[in-house]
């Protein structure tokens, strides 16, 4: 088990040397230069006092090494979605006290938060410098959502993701032949771990993602033998039938994924495997391909079921807490043990058996996380509305509207709800409406009674 991020990338450039670490289109880059890149970034970045460093932009080569080269300075790297609305970018920002950002508009040289470059840092000669391996590394922050708020920093430590990496190392599914391509947000713990560090720390391939535009080529242009994905995407995939004759393995996360598409992936003769796991337990509890959709937990004794159901983690994968937040942190850690906020049992097989999801969180098929609370919140205090309620309903994200009188009309609605679409952007894009005169009907459950929608 590697202890840090340095040990990790030295490693494999010693015992990989110029085999492909990094694909991008045509671009190869060898695992000893990806090290030689990440270590002369660390030494570039460590001449700033700064502690913090947000970067975004779409997954690429200099993506990737500016990631490693913050955490080997011993800076907090914190992850930005590239395509998120700039006000929501600029509150994370403030939210974890971010002292500089690298993005891909600026082509990634050092600015301030105003994404405004830094005199000088586009000088990063760094000959007679040398790395001090003894570094203290920095730690990752990664928002989520949880029953109380939304784009909640998350704060990662190297030991989180060493951790996750030796549970994920005893699966066996990813080793040094695989060809991964990497297309979910490495934004989110599902892509980040599970589509770029983890196949990294085997001797891997990873082919990066061309960008939306190629979602649907990209598995014939790179060939792929493993693809981790989301929900949505897998679903898009099938469709249009694009999974290539070398892909062997698919590995589904960020969401859950109905057992219908896994069933009908197996018949084409792919392995499917889904994961269960949020940013707080480093996205790595357990790993399922079994019919009925039961969980092999990942480590030993590593979960267990509290007397009222939830299911509890205690292991290495337990973030460190919340970021620049003590009072939520303890409410979700306890004596090193981390509440999930979901329900379920041990089948006699000793698997993993998940009842119920955390009712306050809903979940995407994109891997998005939405506090319905707060978005409830948000609907009901729209004009010509008595109250509102989000909801998933035939897989998309709806709108369950109490329209103020009847001389409101569905259309009047509709547009306070596109003004919340585009103030949100596309993550959160609400894609059904449903407009009622009559109280909503919110079950034990949190959600709410079908007969809205019949």
């Amino acid at each position: 088990m590697f202890q840090t991020f340095y040990e990790l990338l030295k490693n494999n450039a010693l015992k990989y040397g110029d085999k492909t670490a990094i694909l991008y289109d045509t671009f190869e880059v060898s695992y000893e230069k990806l090290f030689a890149d990440a270590v002369k970034k660390a030494l570039h970045l460590q001449r700033y006092k700064g502690k913090r460093i947000a970067i975004y932009g779409p997954a690429s080569y200099r993506w990737i090494v500016n990631f490693f080269g913050i955490i080997l300075a011993g800076k907090d790297v914190v992850l930005i979605d590239f395509f998120i609305p700039r006000s929501t970018r600029d509150k994370m920002l403030s939210n974890t006290n971010v002292d500089y950002v690298l993005c891909s508009t600026n082509q990634y040289i050092l600015s301030n938060v105003k994404a405004i470059t830094i005199d000088g840092a586009e000088k990063d000669d760094v000959t007679g410098l040398v790395y001090d391996e003894n570094t203290e590394e920095g730690n990752i922050i990664i928002f989520t959502s949880t029953a109380k708020e939304c784009d909640k920093g998350v704060i990662l430590t190297s030991s989180n993701i060493m951790s996750a990496l030796d549970k994920l190392s005893k699966t066996c599914l990813c080793n040094e032949n695989d060809k991964v391509l990497s297309q979910v947000a490495l934004s989110q713990i599902f892509g980040l771990l599970y589509s770029f560090i983890w196949p990294i720390s085997v001797g891997a391939c990873v082919c990066v993602g061309r960008g939306l535009r190629h979602i649907d080529s990209d598995t014939y242009y790179y060939n792929p033998t493993m693809l981790p994905a989301n929900p949505s995407m897998i679903e898009y995939l099938k469709k249009i039938k694009a999974f290539n004759e070398e892909l062997k393995c698919i590995i589904i996360g960020g969401a859950p994924c109905p057992l219908k598409v896994c069933e009908e992936i197996r018949e084409n003769g792919i392995q499917i495997y889904t994961i269960y796991g949020e940013a707080q337990s480093t996205g790595c509890i357990a790993i399922s391909n079994c019919e009925d959709g039961s969980y092999e937990v990942m480590g030993k004794d590593s979960v267990y079921i509290a007397d009222n159901g939830e299911i509890m983690l205690k292991d290495g994968c337990v973030m460190a807490g919340f970021n620049n937040d003590d009072k939520e942190t303890s409410a979700f850690i306890e004596n090193g043990v981390l509440h999930t906020g979901d329900f379920g049992r041990f089948n006699d097989k000793g698997q993993l058996i998940i009842e119920k999801r955390d009712a306050g969180i809903i979940t995407l098929p994109t891997g998005e996380s939405i506090c319905k609370k707060v978005v409830d919140n948000k609907l009901a205090a729209m004009n010509d509305v008595k109250d509102g309620c989000v909801c998933m309903h035939d897989n998309k994200l709806t709108a369950v509207m109490v329209k103020l009188n009847d001389n409101i009309t569905p259309e009047r609605i509709q547009k306070h709800i596109d003004k919340y679409n585009e103030e949100n952007g596309y993550r959160w894009e609400i894609q059904k409406v449903v407009t009622i005169n009559y109280p909503i009907d919110r079950l034990d459950n949190g959600q709410i009674d079908e007969k809205v929608f019949a």
